[in-house]
Parts: structure tokens; C-alpha cells; sequence
């Protein structure tokens, strides 16, 4: 298995995904539209942040080929070009560009795979690093998309309402979360399982709030 597919793999990198999504809903529950999209701007400049690394150590490996660092470069720019478009809040604009990052950072960790496999960096984490952010920008654009999706008018009592619930309901799953993860080595499997599950629930009540 390739390191970033392997990384994603791990529980703990499943743990830190489940973990990410449900600060993005809290989010979205307690912040304004702009912050939210603020809050996405800075996970879009976190990734490039990384990716400036991950582009430094390519340039610098003497183990790859010249044509496989043609290749890399090619989708990791392509990558940055879709990280660094403004910040768009209407929806038909952000579906747009979400769609866009999503399509090529799936392309990129998709050559970085395959080409890169063995290669040695001089940053250990830089696997790690990048897993992390891209799961946090995943997160974020994965609750925007609901948000955009759902967001009609409603009475404000009401909607207030529900939102403490909700909330409370992402409070007991954090605390859960912060359980499961000093119990992981027992029952790996089992505990990303419930997790998910618990954390659809409340996806699913996310996505009826503005109903």
C-alpha cells in the first residue's frame, strides 16, 4: 500500500478525519456564512503551505526519474492553481470550486503515489502533514456543501433551537471521540465504526436543520 492510501488507512488518521468533521458542523452551527468561508480559506492556505513543502523535497530528490518529476509537479501545481482561487460565497460558484480541489487533490495523491512511493524526504511528516490538512480541507468543504445546500429561511426561535441541540449532540460525540481515541489499540475497527455511525446521525440532523 502507498504511504498517503496508508495514512489514510490508519485509525488514527480516521479518527483525526471524524474528529475534523465534526469541528467543521460545530462551525457552521456557531459561526456566520463569512466566517465559515474565512475558516475555509485558512484550510485552503494550510494545504498550499504543505504542498510548498512537498514541492521543495521533489525538486530536490536525486531517486526520481526526470519524467516522474514532470509528472508530480504537473498535478501539484495544477492542485495549488484550484487552492488559490478566491474565496467564493454564492453556491453555485463554491460547488464549482469545491468540486475542483476535491478533483485534483484526488489526482495528485493519485501520482504522488505512484511515483513518489519510496522516496526518501528529509521531512519524515511530510505524509502526515499533508493527510492531515487535506482531511481538514475536506471537512470544511463537506459542511459549506450542506450548509449551501439546506440553507432556507426559517423562524429564528426554532432554528436557534435545534442548533443548541445539535451542538450539545456534537459536544457528547467530541467527548466520545477523545474517549475512543485512548481506548484505539483495543478495538480499532469497532471504534471507527461506531464513531461513524454516530457522526452520520448527527450529518443527517445538520442537514434537516434548515429544511
Amino acid at each position: 500500500m502507498s504511504r498517503i492510501n496508508e495514512l489514510r488507512a490508519s485509525i488514527d488518521k480516521k479518527l483525526d478525519a471524524l474528529e475534523h468533521q465534526a469541528l467543521a458542523l460545530e462551525a457552521q452551527l456557531t459561526q456566520t456564512k463569512d466566517q465559515a468561508l474565512q475558516r475555509l480559506e485558512q484550510r485552503k492556505q494550510q494545504l498550499r503551505d504543505v504542498l510548498k513543502q512537498v514541492q521543495a523535497e521533489v525538486q530536490k530528490s536525486k531517486e526520481m526519474a526526470a519524467q516522474a518529476k514532470t509528472e508530480v509537479q504537473t498535478k501539484l501545481e495544477h492542485l495549488q492553481v484550484q487552492l488559490a482561487l478566491g474565496k467564493a460565497d454564492a453556491r453555485d460558484m463554491f460547488e464549482e470550486q469545491r468540486t475542483k480541489i476535491l478533483k485534483a487533490l484526488s489526482e495528485f495523491e493519485s501520482i504522488a503515489d505512484q511515483k513518489l512511493k519510496g522516496a526518501a524526504f528529509e521531512s519524515g511528516r511530510v505524509w502526515e502533514d499533508l493527510v492531515g490538512r487535506a482531511s481538514g480541507l475536506e471537512a470544511e468543504l463537506e459542511a459549506l456543501k450542506s450548509r449551501f445546500d439546506s440553507e432556507k429561511a426559517k423562524q429564528q426561535v426554532a432554528l436557534e433551537s435545534k442548533k443548541e441541540e445539535l451542538l450539545t449532540k456534537l459536544q457528547v460525540f467530541k467527548t466520545q471521540l477523545k474517549e475512543k481515541r485512548q481506548a484505539v489499540q483495543a478495538k480499532a475497527d469497532t471504534i471507527d465504526l461506531d464513531l461513524r455511525e454516530g457522526l452520520a446521525h448527527i450529518k443527517t440532523a445538520f442537514r434537516r436543520l434548515f429544511e
